[in-house]
């Protein structure tokens, strides 16, 4: 699920919401001081102002009298949303018959150049990935068909051992890195502790935080450590311990969490613990592809990092990364879907070792310089050719804004014409009027494939219209 989803749902109180993914069947009501504090946090960290379905949100939560809080009311508005984007070509499509090598994609017969896929470092289409997942199906079946609580597959321990060298931690791989938060987080949050979330988190991050149950839960403006030093003040006297829950990588814009500014508050503030989900820098940076905020934690006595087996890992699941291996088997034994939900079959475990292996290799620096390369030559071209990009932090993930979603559609559609696939981002993937455009770089583009979706972007944009976007803009819709 897209990182912005999440926005227009986000504010509603952590203790009464209801997560999209269907984790209860019912929703109680707040009490009267719950309601009054949530607008108060409302208030304090901009939440709700840009958006009238975050307005409606905003009335409908904190009021006592009202007759449900579960997010029904929203159904209407996205699936007319999704309806009409879907009309339009822009999202929920079938790929095409052809055989996928990376470069290109068929989309309705046309062969596009391949600009929306979050395969980074290109592994899925490596022959030793695919030969993992044929050995692993010939040893052990389609499936390994026992409870993982009681049975594991073996190819699991292996896995382990290399995630373990990988990060440098303690390692607990789950099916995917939404189970993975909503394992770890009930276990790790305890009563007496408070928790933060950046508004702009992953939507697995904030359906986790709903099962919070009896655990304070405000939302922070994005990336602003001001605000973030103020709250862990005021709350570290009413609690023991206050959990941060961020990205390492925002998978929208394409903005790093200001993971040195982090470092300093964990010296400064003994209570202050981070949980980091770190999917979308996964693989393409850090040592053995640790990621972004693994890499440049060196103490991390309170922080869990997530990372995803997906994505640039190129296999399936997500690994939590604990600090100690008590922390590690008490998520094992006591999260929910740990003991209760399905494992990761052996066809994704097998291709999972063999890209263990590769970022363990002498090529993974190879790779990683790879793609650098390519990233700066998008940010090079881009400023040459005035397309005015939200952010051009080096990171493969871009964004350019349209803010209505009609100039969203027409750019997707006269970008398809040149022969390039990105992806539409509109409500509800984003904010209403701030949509626009998504796309990505990895080791199937070419420098000829950048410079050539530069140019086309370029013309789009006069065409359009279209002017510069700052952080504060998408900031301040959150």
């Amino acid at each position: 699920m897209p990182q912005c989803f999440v926005r227009s749902v986000r504010l509603v109180p952590p203790t009464i919401c209801i997560p999209f993914e269907g984790c209860f069947k019912r929703a109680r009501r707040p009490k009267k001081e719950e309601a009054n504090s949530y607008k108060v946090a409302l208030s304090r960290h901009g939440g709700g102002r840009s958006s009238m379905l975050n307005r409606n949100l905003e009335s409908n939560m904190t009021n006592p009298d009202s007759p449900s809080f579960a997010p029904a009311h929203l159904v209407k508005a996205m699936d007319e949303a999704m309806a009409a984007a879907s009309e339009s070509g822009a999202v929920m499509q079938t790929a095409g018959p052809s055989d996928y090598h990376g470069r290109y994609v068929d989309i309705g017969g046309q062969q596009l150049l391949n600009f929306g896929c979050c395969s980074y470092l290109g592994l899925e289409i490596r022959p030793e990935l695919k030969e993992g997942a044929i050995d692993a199906t010939r040893r052990y079946g389609t499936q390994f068909p026992f409870p993982r609580a009681l049975l594991q597959s073996p190819l699991y321990q292996e896995l382990d051992a290399s995630l373990r060298t990988i990060t440098g931690g303690h390692v607990v791989v789950a099916a995917s890195t939404s189970l993975a938060h909503i394992s770890a987080l009930p276990v790790l949050l305890e009563p007496g502790d408070a928790a933060l979330i950046d508004v702009n988190a992953h939507a697995s991050l904030h359906t986790a935080s709903a099962l919070l149950r009896g655990i304070p839960l405000e939302p922070i403006r994005h990336n602003r450590m001001d605000i973030l030093e103020k709250r862990i003040q005021t709350l570290s006297a009413k609690h023991r311990r206050i959990w941060y829950i961020l990205d390492g990588l925002y998978s929208m814009v394409g903005d790093f969490a200001p993971i040195d500014d982090l470092a300093v508050l964990l010296q400064k503030y003994p209570a202050l613990h981070l949980y980091v989900d770190d999917a979308h820098s996964t693989s393409w940076t850090g040592t053995f592809g640790r990621g972004y905020a693994l890499e440049r934690l060196v103490d991390r006595e309170r922080v869990v990092g997530v990372l995803s087996l997906n994505k640039a890992f190129s296999a399936a699941g997500g690994a939590l990364v604990l600090p100690t291996e008590a922390l590690a088997n008490r998520i094992r034994r006591a999260g929910g879907p740990m003991v209760f939900s399905g494992a990761i079959q052996p066809p994704m475990l097998g291709a999972a070792v063999a890209s263990a292996r590769i970022h363990l290799s002498q090529e993974m620096p190879s790779l990683q310089s790879g793609l650098a390369a390519r990233i700066q030559a998008t940010i090079t071209r881009a400023a040459e050719q005035d397309v005015p990009l939200v952010d051009t932090t080096h990171s493969p993930v871009f964004f350019l804004k349209t803010k209505s979603t009609e100039k969203a559609f027409s750019l997707t559609t006269a970008l398809r014409r040149e022969g390039f696939c990105v992806c539409t981002s509109m409500f509800p993937i984003v904010p209403r009027n701030h949509a626009g455009i998504r796309f990505t770089i990895s080791l199937h583009n070419e420098i000829a494939d950048i410079e050539h979706l530069m140019s086309a972007l370029a013309a789009q944009v006069e065409l359009l219209g279209l002017k510069p976007s700052s952080h504060r803009e998408i900031d301040e819709c959150a």
